[in-house]
């Protein structure tokens, strides 16, 4: 049974009354209504009649109880916040807050020029975001189970992401769940089966949805952001009669081939106008993630537990970010790639020039920020375990003398000194509010962490 327009709902927790105001749109599961109540707007999920089961009831109510995850990263999940019922319906659905649809778009969208494309800067911070708050969500214990770019949600202009249609979450390998995902986004092991025929303490089995198969999903998901194509749609795609079940699974499950795979070359992109977008932006995507997007369809696919990590994913996306750089001729904004020592403008192909480069060694790991006329020092930098509401504090900026316009300087925007040593090791203190040069050898201690500058 449909929803009617004018018909009211109640909302089991929070006693509301809600009426029906306009159908939204509607998937495998129901449909979306927008529907006004004491809370003000709000959207009705509403399952269709098989899909309303006493399982999928008592799993929203879980959800509502447990709440999102905490911070930055679970403010994106859009989460279901109550039950609703009907008279006289067995049906169901689920509360959830209203979308700004003007504001935040599809991937789908974009790819039909019906919104903005994000430019490299914004998918940087569009893709950490994502595995920011994956990474949180599986860290709870828990797993999403359908990760596809209908579920995602961005601002092409700031980067910020909404999670969609969360009501599929559950606990890692222990949920059961009406839905195992889209098939373009399924892992091979789900399609085929063949993780194993164990069955586990909770009785279900091993080769349900779980954190592994969510990390085949996101990087299906990260590759559709940056590629706008399938990892696995090349030749043996290109050449299926007929597109339907046994060709997806074959496709998909039991022969996968990543279509940029170094080694195995039954499936490259083929020799057709429809598959240029798709080798354009393949070469602009930075060397560090071409390797790891080589890793999670080439490994990943075969060893589920060898897939690249959410963290490996927010880590390398914000190097990148820290890496953007307008070309001085074109103006274009190019991504300069901390494993390469040279820049070439992606658009005008003319060499650019790399400024200083600020070097910090965290925990044996090295990361750079390049020193643009608009680099900023953030907490991040010096603390990468730092909090969300936190981590993008600023410290520092780079800043021109106010005497001498070609000098620049790294300005202490903290409320505590640095200190600068020289490749002398003579050293000097840095108090807030002022600058020192941008001189190649300098070491600055910054809250404990020694940072280099390097040309």
């Amino acid at each position: 049974m449909s929803l009617l327009i004018g018909s009211q709902v109640t909302a089991e927790t929070l006693g509301w009354q809600l009426t029906i105001q306009k159908k939204l749109g509607e998937g495998g599961q129901g449909v979306a209504y927008l529907a006004s109540g004491p809370g003000g707007d709000l959207v009705v999920k509403w399952y269709n009649a098989e899909q309303a089961t006493d399982a999928q009831r008592q799993a929203i109510r879980q959800l509502v109880k447990d709440g999102p995850p905490t911070g930055l990263a679970g403010k994106r999940f859009v989460w279901p916040l109550d039950v609703v019922t009907a008279p006289q319906s067995r049906q169901f659905g689920y509360l959830m807050s209203v979308i700004d649809t003007q504001r935040f778009a599809e991937l789908g969208e974009v790819w039909a020029r019906r919104k903005p494309a994000p430019g490299l800067a914004e998918l940087c911070e569009i893709s950490f975001q994502m595995a920011n708050s994956y990474r949180v969500l599986h860290l709870r214990g828990m797993c999403y189970r359908d990760i596809s770019k209908g579920n995602l949600m961005f601002d092409s202009r700031t980067g910020e992401v909404l999670i969609c249609d969360n009501d599929n979450v559950g606990i890692n390998r222990h949920s059961t769940c009406q839905v195992w995902g889209t098939m373009e986004y399924m892992a091979p092991e789900l399609i085929c089966g063949e993780a194993s025929s164990a069955l586990g303490e909770s009785g279900l089995h091993s080769a349900s949805p779980s954190t592994e198969t969510d990390l085949h999903s996101l990087a299906v998901l990260l590759f559709q952001l940056w590629v706008w194509h399938h990892p696995l749609h090349g030749e043996l795609e290109y050449r299926c009669r007929c597109w339907d079940l046994p060709a997806k699974r074959k496709v998909y499950g039991e022969t996968p081939v990543f279509v940029f795979d170094p080694q195995d070359r039954r499936n490259p992109l083929p020799n057709d106008p429809d598959y240029t977008t798709a080798a354009r932006r393949w070469a602009l995507c930075p060397p560090s993630l071409q390797a790891l997007f080589t890793k999670a369809f080439t490994t990943g696919l075969k060893e589920p537990a060898s897939r690249v990590t959410e963290g490996e994913w927010q880590t390398l996306f914000r190097q990148l970010k820290d890496g953007v750089l307008n070309c001085g001729g074109c103006q274009a904004v190019n991504l300069w790639d901390a494993t390469t020592s040279s820049l070439e403008c992606w658009h005008c192909h003319q060499p650019i020039g790399l400024p200083p480069k600020l070097v910090m060694s965290r925990h044996g790991r090295t990361h750079t920020l390049l020193l643009s006329r608009t680099a900023k020092l953030r907490q991040r930098h010096v603390d990468p375990f730092a909090t969300d509401d936190v981590a993008e504090t600023i410290l520092g900026e780079v800043s021109q003398h106010p005497t001498n316009p070609s000098i620049w300087g790294l300005r202490n925007l903290s409320s505590t000194p640095w200190v600068a040593t020289s490749s002398d090791g003579s050293a000097k203190e840095v108090p807030p509010q002022k600058a020192t040069s941008l001189e190649a050898g300098l070491k600055l201690n910054v809250a404990g962490v020694v940072a280099e500058i390097q040309k």
